[in-house]
């Protein structure tokens, strides 16, 4: 998750250059937290000793990928606040 987060990250800026700080900082974390959200716990609780089904592990998967999005979002104030905090 943590490479794809990064390799997105880059490949953002280099499209947006120094704009756009929240696109770059909020797109990378969409793409890498669907595939940690839904690898993650496929492999920990559909292929591993509890075997949910489906439906659960769907559910589950998309409730923890909203709130670490909405989380994202929240911290996009503070994400500027820092960077300004860095430049001044």
């Amino acid at each position: 998750g943590q490479l794809v987060d990064v390799s997105v990250f880059h490949r953002i800026r280099r499209l947006t250059g120094d704009r756009l700080v929240w696109l770059r900082a909020t797109g990378s974390t969409a793409v890498s937290q669907l595939l940690d959200s839904f690898v993650v716990l496929y492999v920990a609780f559909v292929l591993g000793p509890q075997k949910w089904p489906t439906t659960q592990f769907l559910a589950v998967g998309t409730v923890n990928y909203v709130y670490k999005m909405l989380a994202a979002v929240a911290l996009i104030p503070l994400l500027y606040l820092a960077r300004n905090a860095i430049k001044a």
